[in-house]
């Protein structure tokens, strides 16, 4: 892989989508290796695919996570010069469709409801509305099955009701839906065993103190470095 320092740039940026959005471009990878980034990087800003929108793109979407993708690295200041004026509005025009505004941020505190979505922002049209979000995650077949799948330890900091509380903690555990609501492109059927997971109210709470929501490895992190905190 060449090792100039747009290459560089995009290759960060696989490894944090890899870790922060949980999208692995392994053909993206292997393309970047292969022609170093300005080459991927013309190549994918000249795609002819609806409004250009390649797989990676929209991953990086869902995952309220645009900043992480090549069209955000290329409208960098340091990097523009390398690219054409159309190559630019290109770049700029695929990420003026998904504004600043649907990319991760923190919420307000008052506002984390694990079983609501945050007031005060826009849902594209064919997102599940707000009553479903209830449905989905409360309904009681779905929830069999996630539970069935994944058991009803928090997937998180791994408690579990009915050994710290004894009957009274006996089947009481929330199931938190992991892809964001709010960034859904079209209505899709949901599968319990992929789309759900168990987690305590706390966990489910803290996943909720950013939209899109954090991920479970994310969460992870910051509950190993508080317990770091503590112990110390």
């Amino acid at each position: 892989m060449e090792n100039d320092v747009l290459t560089e740039a995009l290759y960060l940026n696989y490894q944090r989508a890899g870790r922060e959005a949980k999208y692995w471009g392994s053909y993206f990878l292997r393309s970047l290796k292969k022609y170093g980034g300005l080459e991927v990087a013309k190549r994918m800003l000249a795609k002819s695919t609806r409004a250009g929108d390649t797989k990676g793109f929209l991953a990086l979407v869902d995952a309220g996570r645009p900043d992480l993708s090549v069209e955000a690295v290329v409208l960098m200041p340091q990097f523009s010069g390398l690219f054409s004026r159309q190559e630019l509005a290109v770049a700029e025009q695929r990420l003026k469709r998904f504004p600043a505004s649907s990319w991760r941020r923190n919420v307000k505190r008052a506002s984390v409801y694990p079983d609501e979505l945050p007031e005060g922002r826009d849902y594209r049209e064919g997102a599940v509305a707000r009553v479903q979000v209830n449905r989905y995650e409360r309904d009681r077949a779905a929830r069999t099955i996630c539970l069935r799948q994944h058991g009803m330890r928090c997937k998180v900091c791994d408690l579990k009701f009915d050994e710290h509380y004894g009957d009274i903690g006996e089947g009481f555990i929330h199931v938190h839906h992991i892809k964001p609501f709010g960034m859904m492109r079209q209505e899709y059927k949901i599968n319990p065993k992929t789309d759900l997971i168990p987690v305590c109210p706390n966990c489910h709470a803290m996943l909720h103190t950013s939209e899109p929501p954090l991920s479970v490895d994310e969460l992870k992190a910051k509950l190993r470095k508080g317990n770091k905190r503590v112990v110390s």
